[in-house]
């Protein structure tokens, strides 16, 4: 039976004190030090002088954007927590910019638990109030076949330092489908992630991406990886053992004891504006999107000279903009609130997704009644299938 530690601290409910008007910040820093089999983000081994250039760069961008308060921050990667110190200066700069106090919005940092725990205190004295902690496995072979610097000790132990150093609100991300996981090992680690009392856990399945390491050693040995039902299975077994110890599932991915959801990802889901700031970061603001520069270089020249550093804007059709914002709501298990979107965009969500109700509710993929439309737990399963029917709303008069 799994056992969960009591968490400490009062929790922070962070996402009472946001709304679908404000804005969040999130800054891409793309340091690691070594690139992960199966990563394919934009990442780049870590170097300092250039990190301390590239830092530089952000600190460009963020001053060219129009200063408005804030509601979250989330700086990821990459591995952020590699910056060491230079966390502080960046958070410096953006609390100023925007005219919001440390310590009073939720903001979360992305830490690999193998280094710079010694700056765990400074880290919370500069405003961060929520660490992301990128575990993966308490297995050690499976961190092994990962490409992971650290082991199952070393994760367990940067927890407890974090709890030391202050923090309650700390996350761990488990990852589902990893090269010869079984179920018994993946419960092993969910086991030991929630003896640690942490009140988010993040559980989610191996990605395989075309052009990683990890797509040549499936192409080659596809046995070595469990197969879709098996993680499927996994994941399912894992959502009812965090829900017996108190974790509530509130995305497809994500658990969490009350008051700890992540505020910033919320805002995702919800479609709220967001500043991306750094190489490959992606904003939003009023159905407008754009995308920085994927070349860490060229995003720090592209600064140097003046430059805007976007790759790509595009402005979303009305009619991909409310699509857009139901699929993103149905990843959360509360799914699409009826009078918050119709608040939104003076639509009846019944009506203009009724054809994609009508066929996912008869698979058994989705419920729908008077005060909203959600996945089932076999649709979150498949959330990709139900996603599709919702990409093209009905938009014509009744």
């Amino acid at each position: 039976m799994m056992r969960a530690a009591p968490p400490a601290g009062v929790a922070p409910a962070w996402t009472a004190q946001t709304s679908d008007n404000g804005v969040g910040v999130y800054v891409h820093l793309p340091f690691c030090d070594r690139i992960c089999p199966y990563c394919d983000f934009a990442v780049v081994p870590y170097e300092s002088q250039f990190a301390r250039r590239y830092v530089d760069a952000v600190l460009r961008e963020l001053a060219a954007t129009t200063p408005r308060p804030v509601q979250t921050i989330y700086l990821g990667g990459g591995t952020p927590s590699l910056l060491g110190t230079a966390i502080a200066t960046l958070l410096t700069a953006i609390f100023d910019h925007t005219g919001v106090a440390p310590g009073s919005i939720e903001c979360t940092l992305e830490a690999n638990p193998a280094r710079n725990a010694e700056h765990l205190a400074a880290w919370r004295a500069a405003g961060v109030n929520r660490l992301s902690v990128g575990v993966q496995s308490f297995n050690d072979a499976e961190l092994h076949r990962l490409g992971r610097n650290h082991d199952a000790a070393t994760a367990a132990a940067f927890v407890r330092r974090a709890r030391d150093a202050g923090f309650t609100n700390i996350g761990i991300d488990i990852m589902a489908g990893i090269p010869g996981q079984t179920p018994s090992t993946l419960s092993r680690s969910l086991e030991t992630a929630c003896e640690l009392g942490v009140p988010h856990i993040s559980l989610y399945a191996l990605t395989v991406e075309t052009g990683t390491p990890y797509a040549l050693w499936r192409d080659r040995a596809p046995a070595a990886f469990p197969g879709e039902d098996a993680v499927a299975a996994m994941l399912e077994d894992g959502a009812a053992r965090l829900a017996a110890v108190g974790l509530r599932q509130y995305e497809i991915s994500n658990f969490a004891r009350p008051g700890f959801a992540c505020a910033h990802n919320i805002g995702y889901w919800r479609q709220r504006d967001c500043i991306g700031l750094g190489v490959s970061a992606a904003g939003y603001e009023a159905g407008r999107r754009y995308r920085n520069v994927r070349s860490t270089l060229e995003y720090c020249r592209r600064m140097e000279r003046g430059e805007s550093p976007r790759q790509s804007i595009e402005e979303l059709p009305w009619p991909a903009r409310v699509g857009e914002a139901a699929i993103l709501a149905l990843r959360m298990v509360d799914g699409i609130d009826n009078e918050s979107f119709r608040a939104r965009f003076g639509l009846d969500p019944r009506r203009v997704f009724a054809r994609a109700i009508e066929r996912c509710a008869a698979a058994g993929l989705l419920e729908a009644d008077t005060a909203g439309i959600r996945l089932t737990p076999g649709g979150r399963l498949l959330a990709n299938v139900v996603c599709v029917e919702f990409l093209e709303p009905e938009l014509a008069p009744a």
